[in-house]
């Protein structure tokens, strides 16, 4: 039962990509900018975050919690900066479905690699000819949308 609702809420997250390539898109347009468009963005979603650390009364880290914290694991806000530039950059110009899909393909090849060496705390999964052959169906289909 767990494993089917996480598994459905992986879906259910991964169907909001599309939404937030089409939004960033149009917010890029509308701002004239990659750079402008991202930071409202990042502002958003601050405040979002904000308010529901308000609304639940969930307490922050003590300082030494955060100086605890492996060096790489910030490095998420920064991918996530250029993952939000390059979005609102690309899909005027490649479309949501194209600039979805290569997206995709580049996290699958990434996380059969993380999954294959076990890095930075991920459970080690053996690449496969089963996975490889899954990972090459979906830079098949890259190509195919791309070039249809």
């Amino acid at each position: 039962m767990l494993q089917s609702i996480l598994l459905a809420g992986a879906v259910l997250t991964g169907a909001l990509v599309p939404l937030q390539l089409a939004f960033n898109g149009q917010l890029g347009i509308a701002l004239k900018g990659p750079f402008v468009a991202s930071f409202f963005v990042f502002l958003t979603g601050l405040v979002a975050t904000g308010l529901v650390l308000l609304a639940t009364r969930m307490p922050l880290p003590a300082f030494s919690d955060l100086r605890a914290v492996p060096m790489t694991a910030w490095l998420g806000g920064l991918i996530a900066t250029i993952y939000i530039v390059a979005i609102v950059f690309l899909v005027p110009r490649l479309g949501v479905g194209t600039s979805a899909v290569l997206i995709i393909a580049g996290q699958l090849m990434t996380a059969l690699l993380l999954d294959h060496l076990g890095a930075f705390g991920a459970q080690q999964v053996t690449i496969s000819m089963g996975r490889l052959a899954g990972a090459g169906l979906v830079i098949a289909g890259a190509v195919l949308i791309r070039s249809a």
